[in-house]
């Protein structure tokens, strides 16, 4: 019956998709990551390939880890996470790196000259 039709994980997930989260901080999937932002610099930024979120953004599809149906990226075999980084003007930049397990992260700052 209804009961039936509304216990199916379909059911479930289309619910928790469509909900508010209940929590001022909602749960986090835990798995490794490494992400790069920039934090200063007189221009954009852009990182191929798009880069992990590392604030609470709770969309479905935010490619974060307090989204719903976020699965952490494959680790590389050789344990390097290669990131192009593309910068729309010349300037001194200071770009935010974050290695995060879902438990603790560590994060570290790497100052970048950019020349024309």
């Amino acid at each position: 019956g209804l009961a039936a039709a509304l216990a199916t994980p379909e059911a479930v997930m289309q619910r928790r998709l469509m909900s508010p989260p209940i929590k001022v901080t909602v749960d986090k999937v835990n798995g490794l990551y490494y992400s790069w932002n920039k934090y200063r610099g007189p221009g954009d930024v852009t990182f191929d390939p798009p880069q992990v979120k590392v604030w609470e953004d709770t969309r479905t599809s935010a490619n974060s880890p307090w989204g719903a149906l976020w699965l952490p990226p494959a680790l590389p075999e050789d344990g390097i996470h290669a990131v192009t980084m593309t910068f729309s003007e010349p300037g001194e930049y200071i770009l935010w790196g974050r290695a995060d397990d879902g438990g603790l992260y560590q994060d570290a700052y790497v100052t970048v000259n950019v020349a024309e």
